[in-house]
């Protein structure tokens, strides 16, 4: 199955809020993950999402191969490569 990684930082409420309503829109599946504490949650919720904590560095994983104008929506949230 293809995927594709990206960092993220989720520094807000509002964030979170924002980054959830982004990852509703894709078709797949989206696993959200940090590496700090080992966790695996679902991208489309916002309590797994807020389960990671704020100020996270986190990693989006998403499968069946997201498309390059659906990844730039993802740009305020994204680390530098």
């Amino acid at each position: 199955m293809e995927s594709t990684n990206i960092r993220v930082k989720l520094n807000s409420v509002e964030q979170v809020r924002q980054f959830v309503e982004t990852m509703r829109k894709y078709d797949g599946d989206v696993d959200v993950y940090s590496s700090n504490r080992n966790y695996l949650v679902d991208g489309k919720s916002i309590l797994g999402v807020f389960s990671l904590g704020l100020d996270q560095e986190l990693t989006v994983k998403f499968y069946n191969g997201a498309t390059e104008s659906f990844i730039n929506t993802l740009q305020p949230f994204m680390l530098a490569a």
